[in-house]
C-alpha cells in the first residue's frame, strides 16, 4: 500500500503508511509475537519497500530516506548466511539504493550497486529486477551525468545483460 501511495504521489499517505507499519512491527517485537512462516516479513523486505515508497516521492528528505532504509536492508541481507540470502529483494533492495544514489549524483556509488545486480542477475534472472533495471537505465540516460565515462560503461553494461540470453532450467521429469 505505501509504494502505491508513493506512485501515485499521495506523500501524506505513503508516509502515514510507512509509520503505521513501523509501530505495528514495533508493537509486535515488543510482544515478542511476530509472525512466522508465510507470514513472516522480514525487517529488510520492509526497509526496502519504505526506500521504494520514498523514491516514488519528491524532495531531498526522501531521496535521503530512501538511500538510508536500501542501504540498511541491503547490510541486513548481506547479513544473513548464504543460504538463507533473498537475492531477487537484495537485488531490488540494491537497485533502490542504485536508484538514491543516482538521484543526488553519486553516478559511481550507484554503478557499483547495479554492477553487483546485474552480477547476480545473469545467474539467476527475475523480471523484477530486469523491470527496475530498466528503470534505472531510462533514469541514468535523462541524467545530467549521462555523458560521463562511468555513466556510458554503465549504459553498456546494463545493454549487454539485457542481449545475454537467460539461461534455461535442465528440462525437470517425473518419473
Amino acid at each position: 500500500m505505501t509504494s502505491a501511495y508513493g506512485q501515485l504521489g499521495r506523500a501524506e499517505e505513503a508516509l502515514a503508511a510507512l509509520a503505521a507499519a513501523q509501530r505495528l512491527r514495533e508493537g509486535l517485537a515488543a510482544d515478542g509475537d511476530l509472525p512466522g512462516g508465510m507470514m513472516a516479513f522480514p525487517v529488510e523486505k520492509q526497509l526496502f519497500y519504505a526506500s521504494s515508497t520514498h523514491l516514488w516521492l519528491s524532495g531531498r528528505r526522501n531521496q535521503v530516506d530512501a538511500e538510508a532504509r536500501a542501504d540498511e536492508a541491503v547490510a541486513i541481507f548481506q547479513a544473513a548466511p548464504p543460504a538463507r540470502q533473498r537475492l531477487g529483494e537484495m537485488s531490488l533492495a540494491r537497485m533502490d539504493l542504485a536508484m538514491a544514489r543516482l538521484g543526488r549524483g553519486d553516478i559511481e556509488g550507484a554503478a557499483q550497486q547495479v554492477h553487483t545486480v546485474l552480477e547476480t542477475n545473469a545467474r539467476r534472472r527475475t523480471e523484477s529486477v530486469d523491470r527496475r533495471i530498466g528503470h534505472f537505465s531510462r533514469q541514468l540516460a535523462e541524467h545530467p551525468g549521462a555523458g560521463s565515462p562511468v555513466a556510458i560503461g554503465l549504459r553498456e553494461s546494463i545493454i549487454a545483460h539485457r542481449e545475454r540470453p537467460i539461461a534455461e532450467l535442465p528440462p525437470g521429469g517425473s518419473p
